[in-house]
């Protein structure tokens, strides 16, 4: 009996050791987290709403062994954490006003045994802006060691006000909160480093703020890679592309000295850095008292090149170089041809796509890092391509969809760019529109039908919103506030009823009806069409606009070739309803209408959006040759450039732009031939076309699994062999304009 007891009493010691064992190790996923444990959101005592103001807070680990260590946070503003001093990471995710991500870093590998310097700045902006959200400051964090919370807001850690980072400066540009000054010593980084530091000066009184509503992150965490920049003279550096992150710089001063680093994209034809290309203030100011110095900007920020000016004193500055701040979810697809310019393209594209979809889907990584509709109609097809799923996605629509209302832009309608602040109350009704048109697409590729339900009401409110705006022919007549149609003369010409934007009003009315089962938007929709066709098309082309003189629509002579790609796009007219025009937009538009322009009143499309609308066209009707010898005739510059797309035909604005990266889409469908993915049928279909190359492989994420095709294609036969995830099948569209003979599987 004692044996027995004995037996058990040690089986019993046995499970509890396994137990508090499996704790300690067990696997969190890092980016499901929705809640705190112990921790609390504090800030300094009555400041919570300071317009910027820094906060260092620091908490002493101390550690006997180390088997699991996690640390989670949530702020308001911007956050950088380190451990030990070394840097670990930066956010936090975005998310919609009056709701917070929480981030979870596993920091074991960061930790030593003994005392550890867990140290996290806080910037709290209070400013307006659409790249973060003007919300009062705070920050939650706690860490579990082992498996049990060691250190919590509200019970631990300590803050300081160091003034290390001056408040009283400009903003960046309008669309984001301040530039970044700082005053240092070369002790300036103990705080972060040193377990016996004490500062009773700086110190200031935290105390707990209201409490905050936490979702998950949901995204992959940031691709932080280092990488150094080349110099080319005295005061000029530059990265081997455009490139997206933390400025790094090693200076030593033997004075008092002033450093101001200005960056950009393009140097100007002087060979200097201009640091208002983009509307931008785009520089960081150093006043650094004699010593060495690792200095590492606090906010992302785009370049290429770095100009280097002493405003006061003189210094060695030794390396320059980025931490990127880039979606790392990004890898796995890949491409290759035997053209080395479009391989050349895929992976511009993809450093593009990286840059711009960290945790929504920005329109540039430079003057706004704001989430944009329609950008993000382009960029989430390339997000699926690259990654293989929909959590960016889900995040982006789920930010749409958590307010109760929006404040500052009229009832029913939707931000144009959010997680933003509109203080000028503007919007794009247009851009609402393409919202609708995702939805359609996301359910597509993810098979969410709980999102597409949680849509439906602000879908239906954007409908009412619309309503009032509809004139005697069913037609929208004189939207308020931003209508915008691309980047062109076509904005010049959106009043009093602009048929482009009536045509993306129909198609949006048609999306509705799929989606919700709406036979009424449907019948909605075939009128709107049917109308602009009377009204629009004068015969040759469709017409941009009409003007409302004593009570009477009076058509424009106004023709862009944005408008064009619009009709079609969006269902208003078809290669077969309007041959004659299709077959001019084929063959006298595109790349070389500008060396020999026959129709000089048409006005020019530009990259955002109409030449990528023409690329989807070209590519609806199997034109993969055409598609080829375009997209290399327009992009290639670019690559060649910066290594990334642009967001017009030239230079003049954003060379890094998220939607432009939608060539990739075009590479792996219409050149590779993986024509659609769908998720929900786990089924492939492939579209084969003889686009003048010889060979092409390539791989697109699907889930944790893959596709992999590869094709050769001699003589007009095309033989290939084909990957496919466990339990999906393949079809083969058929293309009649394709002029493969055969088509052989391997």
């Amino acid at each position: 009996m004692m044996k027995k007891t004995y037996f058990l009493l040690n089986l019993l010691l046995l499970v509890v050791m396994f137990s508090s064992c499996n704790q300690a190790s067990r696997k969190i996923n890092l980016s499901q987290i929705r809640t705190f444990q112990n921790a609390a959101p504090v800030w300094a005592a009555g400041q919570d709403t300071v317009k910027n103001q820094t906060l260092s807070f620091r908490e002493i680990i101390s550690a006997n062994r180390i088997a699991t260590a996690y640390i989670r946070l949530a702020a308001s503003t911007d956050y950088r954490l380190h451990v030990n001093g070394k840097f670990v990471a930066h956010g936090p995710c975005v998310a919609a006003h009056d709701f917070y991500r929480i981030d979870c870093y596993d920091i074991a590998s960061f930790m030593q045994k003994g005392e550890n310097v867990v140290a996290v700045e806080v910037a709290g902006y209070n400013e307006p802006s659409y790249y973060l959200l003007n919300q009062p400051s705070f920050l939650q964090c706690e860490v579990e060691l082992n498996g049990k919370v060691v250190a919590a807001t509200g019970t631990d850690f300590q803050a300081f006000e160091l003034k290390q980072r001056k408040s009283d400066v400009p903003r960046f540009s309008f669309q984001r909160p301040f530039t970044e000054y700082y005053v240092l010593t070369p002790d300036y980084a103990e705080w972060m480093t040193q377990t016996e530091w004490v500062d009773t000066e700086h110190q200031v009184t935290l105390s707990k703020v209201e409490a905050k509503q936490f979702i998950e992150r949901r995204v992959a965490y940031p691709d932080y890679r280092v990488h150094d920049a080349l110099r080319l003279n005295d005061s000029i550096y530059k990265f081997e592309c455009n490139s997206s992150g933390f400025l790094g710089i090693h200076v030593k001063v033997d004075e008092p000295s002033c450093l101001k680093v200005s960056f950009d994209e393009l140097l100007g034809e002087d060979g200097a850095v201009h640091i208002n290309r983009l509307g931008c203030q785009a520089f960081v100011t150093y006043e650094l008292q004699p010593g060495e110095y690792d200095l590492e900007s606090f906010e992302p920020y785009t370049m290429q090149y770095m100009q280097i000016a002493f405003l006061k004193g003189k210094g060695d500055v030794s390396r320059m170089y980025m931490r990127d701040y880039c979606n790392a979810d990004v890898k796995r697809a890949s491409f290759e041809s035997d053209n080395t310019d479009l391989n050349r393209l895929f992976e511009t594209a993809r450093e593009t796509h990286r840059q711009n979809a960290l945790d929504v889907f920005m329109d540039c990584a430079s003057r706004e890092r704001a989430g944009w509709l329609c950008d993000s109609y382009f960029s989430a097809r390339v997000a699926f391509d690259f990654s293989g799923h929909t959590k960016l996605e889900k995040n982006f629509i789920e930010n749409f969809l958590l307010p109760k209302e929006f404040k500052d832009i009229d009832k029913g309608m939707l931000p144009m760019c959010y997680p933003s602040d509109h203080w000028n109350h503007n919007y794009i009704p247009n851009w609402a529109m393409w919202f609708v048109l995702e939805l359609e697409e996301y359910l597509h590729r993810s098979g969410d039908r709980e999102m597409i339900d949680q849509a439906k009401q602000r879908v239906y409110e954007l409908v009412d919103y619309f309503k009032p705006y509809l004139n005697e022919d069913g037609l929208l007549e004189k939207l308020d506030k931003w209508v915008f149609v691309e980047w062109s003369d076509a904005n010049r010409y959106v009043q009093d009823v602009n048929y482009p934007t009536n045509m993306l009003y129909a198609e949006m009315l048609d999306a509705i009806s799929r989606l919700y089962q709406d036979s009424e938007l449907k019948s909605q929709a075939e009128n709107v069409r049917e109308a602009i066709r009377k009204q629009s098309f004068d015969g040759t082309f469709f017409c941009d606009n009409a003007i409302r003189e004593d009570g009477r629509l009076i058509r424009t002579d106004h023709h862009t070739e944005v408008c064009q790609y619009y009709a079609f796009f969006f269902h208003t007219a078809t290669p077969d309803s309007y041959p004659e025009l299709w077959k001019m937009l084929r063959d006298k538009f595109g790349p070389s209408r500008k060396q020999n322009n026959p129709y000089p009143d048409v006005a020019f499309a530009n990259a955002f959006i109409g030449n990528y609308l023409r690329l989807e066209l070209l590519s609806r009707e199997g034109l993969s040759k055409q598609l080829l010898d375009e997209s290399i005739a327009e992009y290639l510059t670019m690559a060649d450039q910066t290594g990334t797309l642009w967001e017009n035909m030239t230079s003049t604005a954003s060379c890094n732009h998220g939607f432009a990266a939608h060539l990739e889409r075009v590479l792996m469908r219409d050149i590779l031939g993986v024509y659609d993915v769908s998720p929900t049928e786990k089924t492939i279909r492939l579209r084969f076309v003889d686009s003048g190359l010889k060979h092409c492989k390539g791989v697109l994420p699907i889930g944790d699994d893959e596709i992999r095709l590869e094709w050769n294609l001699r003589d007009g036969v095309l033989k290939y062999h084909l990957d496919l995830p466990k339990g999906y099948k393949v079809l083969i569209v058929p293309n009649a304009k394709s002029d493969i003979k055969e088509i052989v599987q391997l």
